[in-house]
């Protein structure tokens, strides 16, 4: 729990940047499957994340030196130098997937840690540069791939071919999406933060509610102090559609025997709106930044409590109280007589 929390803090760290663009979807090939994009300069001005940075910091206070290490081992600080990363595939395949990083990174420091990664190798695709070396993880290894679009861009794929498909989108040689009735295409929510999109699922999809959808979109954000999310699901029937509706009535109605006498995750919960059409199901919700954080905070809260009763310590970041003894004149840890 310690090490999620610190890299949480690490990836959406605080700092006042320069504001980039969102994701561009002519970057990602017309015929794309799926693709997720995580605007980490629009998580940074989010109130939620602000929050939870520094809460983050407050209860990890050698957290610095992580983002240091990071900052050693990739040339990049977390804090400010990370904008955004998308990640697209045209099937469900992991090694054909592509990450694309819009990042202020040390290029040269980087190459010369992939000149001393296993198997590294050099490839020319055009006026390109492609990197290849063995990357372990655990038992397993695969060949991984990787160059540079721009000193700004970084490419990263499973495969060369996925990565020369990928640069020549970047480079305007192959289509991107640019119709906005495309599958994945459509205009973006000001503030989002996280955007998935994806339609097309095959045999492998292992989600029960997935299985019976045509295309999938969800949108996380805040904008103008309001957090709000929204999702789009095409089912291949309509009873699918209304499944789906009863799936997220029935969970707002347990939030209701479980926190019917907390007012604010009432509130909460009570905001989520959920409508179906024919085959389509929406959800919609929105709510005051500073109200989620707030439920957020508590939960948290909640959390190290159960946590230190289980264990009969605090829970990691959280404050740790001594034990206390009944008998405090038999007590070894409060006895006054020399050992």
């Amino acid at each position: 729990m310690r090490i999620v929390a610190i890299a949480l803090a690490a990836v959406l760290g605080l700092t006042t940047v320069a504001r980039s663009e969102p994701v561009e979807l002519k970057q990602v090939p017309a015929d794309a499957k799926w693709l997720i994009h995580v605007d980490v300069d629009a998580m940074r001005e989010a109130t939620v994340v602000q929050k939870a940075y520094h809460k983050c910091m407050e209860m990890h206070k050698d957290a610095q030196k992580h983002f240091d290490k990071v900052r050693e081992m990739l040339g990049l600080d977390l804090k400010k130098d990370l904008h955004g990363i998308t990640i697209y595939g045209k099937d469900l395949d992991r090694h054909h997937g592509v990450v694309i990083v819009h990042a202020d990174v040390n290029q040269k420091l980087l190459l010369e840690k992939a000149q001393k990664a296993p198997d590294h190798k050099v490839a020319k695709y055009g006026s390109f540069e492609i990197h290849s070396w063995t990357h372990k993880h655990g038992k397993q290894s695969h060949t991984a791939f990787g160059t540079f679009f721009k000193p700004n861009v970084l490419v990263l794929a499973g495969c060369d071919k996925a990565l020369q498909a990928a640069l020549d989108v970047l480079d305007g040689k192959s289509p991107g999406i640019t119709d906005e009735k495309s599958p994945l295409g459509g205009r973006l929510a000001p503030g989002a933060c996280l955007i998935v999109r994806a339609t097309a699922f095959g045999p492998k999809v292992k989600c029960p509610i997935l299985k019976d959808a045509d295309s999938l979109r969800v949108t996380l954000g805040e904008n103008k102090g309001q957090s709000f999310y929204r999702a789009r699901l095409t089912m291949k029937s309509s009873e699918a559609a209304d499944q789906v509706k009863s799936i997220v009535e029935g969970f707002k109605a347990m939030v209701g025997l479980s926190h019917g006498s907390d007012a604010l995750a009432m509130k909460l919960v009570g905001a989520i709106k959920v409508t179906t059409q024919d085959k389509a199901v929406r959800i919609a919700w929105s709510a005051p930044a500073e109200d989620v954080w707030t439920a957020i905070e508590k939960a948290g809260k909640e959390m190290r409590e159960k946590w230190a009763k289980k264990h009969g310590a605090a829970a990691p970041g959280g404050v740790h109280k001594a034990p206390t003894c009944d008998k405090p004149s038999t007590c070894p840890a409060k006895s006054d007589k020399p050992k």
